[in-house]
């Protein structure tokens, strides 16, 4: 099982942190990165690490990889996938600058232990996608923080898929973090993170 996550897929966060984006909406390739084997145990907090000054929040859809594929055309991508849920891609965004300036990986930034929190899946059929947009949301200790919409992607889920098994084989199980919208914000002791999907609470974290 692999985690494949997408950076920058909507224009709200890039236009919250232009200075980590040196690229334009036109520009036609998503940013794909490795998040390794990070996934936080389900139940469990988050505890922030010693070696980072700043954790950032970033709610996701994710998607949960149900069939073997391999150069799979955009048209025959919604086979490869059933189940969907949110996730919080936990991102080191000091680290993430240091290594945007010197040209370098962001794996120190984004694959960490931990690093990537997912809720509960539900079978996309539930929520009426493909034919009704996926709505989805993050509230810190009750307050909404950031919320999105599918039909907000610059590269929908079906194109992510085509893009990606270009060069990666698709297998079951393997996960894809699908982006965030604009309204990340910096991890505190003490925060309670709740994410939802169309309107459907599937995910707690506690900030150790």
């Amino acid at each position: 099982m692999k985690i494949l996550a997408v950076g920058f897929n909507y224009p709200t966060h890039q236009d919250e942190a232009p200075s980590l984006l040196n690229r334009t909406y036109a520009e036609q390739e998503p940013i794909i990165f490795h998040k390794g084997d990070s996934i936080l145990r389900p139940g469990a907090p988050f505890f922030l690490p010693d070696w980072s000054n700043q954790i950032d929040y970033e709610v996701e859809i994710v998607v949960h990889i149900t069939r073997v594929g391999k150069h799979i055309a955009e048209r025959f991508a919604h086979r490869y996938y059933d189940e969907v849920s949110v996730g919080i891609d936990f991102t080191a965004r000091d680290l993430q600058r240091e290594a945007i300036a010197h040209g370098r990986p962001w794996s120190m930034a984004k694959a960490f232990d931990g690093s990537a929190a997912i809720g509960t899946w539900i079978n996309k059929a539930e929520l009426g996608y493909p034919a009704e947009p996926m709505t989805f949301s993050l509230e810190v200790d009750g307050a909404l923080r950031q919320q999105g919409s599918s039909e907000q992607m610059l590269h929908s889920i079906d194109k992510l898929i085509a893009y990606i098994s270009r060069y990666h084989t698709l297998k079951m199980g393997d996960i894809i973090f699908t982006g965030t919208p604009a309204g990340v914000g910096q991890c505190q002791i003490g925060q309670r993170l709740d994410a939802y999907l169309c309107g459907r609470h599937l995910l707690h974290v506690p900030i150790k």
